[in-house]
């Protein structure tokens, strides 16, 4: 321990010397009286060494930040070649695992004589010869890969095309028709919000969900066709219920007897849908010809129809692939037309002419629902992505994300501030327009949703009806359900609420898979007569 502390007591002498002298050990010539301690940047004290020592010498060179820079931007692009090479080649490993490659060998052999390449290779067996193929059409894809690619990493600023100049008339015509509407709107739920408590308003709503819930049964089943019925839909007035089949035909069904009045061959394939035209009134016969319903087909067509004759009254063509749903708007000049073609297209019902192909989506587009106020329009794809769009300046203003596969049904509140979507993912949303967000995420049913919808008038009630066999009447308040209808034997294919009570009831119709249409309200023929409109 002495010698320790002997060691210890040395180097410090030691080195309290070397801070007031300098340091021992100095180069001969040197003063010994040399400062050590240096304030300031380090770059001035190497120039002013640098400069002592004439440059440096060649040996020395000191990096600037300029070529540091350099370095760095040069390591920045290596890596991120690097990185898309890497990319390139797992995405080529995935293409070569999806590609149809033949299994036989006389198969693989003819496939290499369509490319041009040696049918067969020393020492190569056939699942090496397989291997080759596979490698060669990897690579014969790989090219347009590519291009993809370019296009999704170039310009994306917004880009128009110029349309025809009764586009715009119709952009414009569209434009003087909603903003009253508006307005109107507007005004009358402000005066309603006044005139109204919310509480009030509330238990009024309760008051009839809990009489819905009491009283409304299947009235009356109907088969409706030899093939399963794929929509249905109420007239305007409320004295017609239209249903479209996979055999083609439209057959229209007086309310509430449920019978046959008119039938009509539609389409020569499966027809998908049907719509009423807003200003149709009156059961057959008809007079005139004035276009009263549309239907779309699998066979890419849409028809318009007057019902005063079996032929339809004009022929809409311009879809590549199956029509699925037709729409009219509210003002009743145009129709919205959605198609496995990724496109929906808006057509002037007057000149039967196409004004507008819309792309957008990249799924097939299925569902389309009009604003009340004739303004905006929804349309959603097989993608599970629902967009809404300015019909009055044709961009898309708000897309929706949410749903986890594919949106099969859309539709917008009755007061116009909540839009409903339903999808495959067993789930309805109800999205907020004015907060831009979903507001509720109803898990309604236990499999496909393949209708949602609205109550017309006030919207106090909700329907989904799913391949489940079920139809959900939901109160639109709190969300909650109200009534299950259980009554096809198969998937619900469609369902629709009336647009007014008929002698003070409500009813609700609905199409299944097992061609059966049925009629639900709330006087059953075996209830007593109970007057609804007290709750209304």
């Amino acid at each position: 321990s002495s010698l320790a502390q002997a060691l210890c007591n040395s180097l410090v002498a030691v080195a309290s010397h070397c801070w007031r002298w300098g340091s021992p050990f100095t180069a001969m010539g040197e003063s010994s009286d040399r400062k050590h301690l240096h304030y300031g940047s380090l770059d001035s004290a190497l120039e002013k060494s640098l400069n002592d020592h004439g440059g440096g010498g060649p040996n020395v060179h000191l990096s600037s930040s300029g070529d540091l820079l350099d370095q760095a931007t040069e390591d920045m692009l290596r890596a991120r070649q690097q990185h898309e090479d890497a990319v390139r080649a797992f995405e080529q490993k995935a293409s070569q695992r999806q590609l149809a490659v033949p299994t036989g060998d006389a198969q693989v052999k003819a496939k290499l004589r369509e490319f041009g390449e040696p049918v067969c290779v020393f020492g190569e067996g056939p699942y090496e010869r397989r291997d080759r193929l596979r490698t060669i059409m990897a690579g014969r894809t790989a090219p347009a890969m590519d291009s993809k690619r370019q296009e999704a990493t170039g310009d994306e600023d917004l880009f128009y095309t110029e349309g025809l100049e009764e586009l715009l008339e119709a952009r414009v015509k569209i434009a003087e028709w909603s903003i009253p509407r508006a307005n109107q709107r507007l005004v009358k739920e402000r005066r309603q919000r006044l005139d109204e408590d919310q509480l009030e308003h509330e238990e009024r709503v309760d008051r009839f969900s809990t009489f819905l819930q009491k009283s409304m049964v299947a009235e009356v089943s109907q088969v409706g066709d030899e093939r399963p019925l794929t929509q249905g839909k109420f007239s305007p007035d409320a004295q017609l219920f239209c249903t479209s089949s996979w055999s083609g035909f439209i057959k229209l069904w007086k309310v509430p007897s449920c019978e046959p009045t008119l039938t009509i061959r539609g389409h020569e394939d499966r027809c998908h849908s049907v719509a009423w035209h807003p200003s149709a009134r009156g059961t057959p016969p008809f007079e005139g010809t004035t276009v009263r319903l549309a239907s779309a087909s699998a066979d890419s067509r849409v028809n318009l129809w007057c019902l005063t004759e079996s032929q339809p009254l004009s022929l809409l063509e311009g879809h590549e692939d199956r029509v699925n749903r037709v729409v009219f708007h509210p003002m009743g000049e145009h129709l919205v037309t959605t198609s496995h073609d990724m496109s929906w297209r808006l057509w002037d019902i007057a000149t039967s002419t196409e004004l507008l192909l819309q792309e957008g989506h990249s799924k097939p587009v299925y569902a389309a629902a009009m604003h009340p106020d004739g303004s905006l329009v929804t349309t959603s794809d097989l993608g599970g992505v629902v967009r809404v769009w300015d019909l009055r300046s044709g961009k898309t203003i708000m897309p929706l994300t949410g749903h986890g596969k594919q949106v099969l049904s859309v539709d917008f509140h009755p007061r116009g501030m909540q839009l409903a979507t339903a999808a495959d993912d067993h789930s309805v949303r109800i999205w907020d327009l004015r907060r831009r967000r979903c507001m509720h995420n109803l898990l309604a049913h236990n499999k496909l949703i393949s209708e949602v919808g609205f109550e017309k008038g006030e919207g106090r009630l909700m329907l989904t009806a799913s391949y489940d066999g079920s139809i959900k009447i939901w109160s639109t308040t709190d969300w909650r359900t109200v009534k299950v209808l259980i009554g096809h034997e198969g998937r619900v294919m469609g369902a629709d609420h009336i647009p007014s009570s008929m002698g003070g009831h409500h009813y609700i119709g609905s199409v299944g898979f097992d061609r059966t249409l049925k009629f639900w309200s709330t006087q059953g023929k075996a209830e007593p007569a109970i007057d609804a409109s007290s709750f209304m």
